[in-house]
């Protein structure tokens, strides 16, 4: 259960379980998917992964823009 961890706790975590030794979690990843497929292995949790990792940390939220009331 992951309860009340924030998604970059998260993300934090999978990257350091990937690439404990400090190298590229992505690239990391891609090469166990290449490995995985040549085995003729399903690779869709892995490609989640990494769709995952490599997508932007936070995103900007637009700011409200307050009017004067007239």
């Amino acid at each position: 259960m992951i309860g009340t961890k924030k998604l970059s706790k998260i993300r934090d975590e999978i990257e350091e379980a990937f690439a404990p030794s400090g190298e590229d979690p992505i690239l990391h990843l891609e090469r166990l998917i290449a490995l995985t497929k040549r085995k003729g292995d399903s690779t869709d949790v892995m490609e989640d992964l990494k769709q995952f990792l490599e997508s932007p940390r936070k995103r900007k939220r637009r700011k409200r823009r307050v009017e004067p009331r007239t």
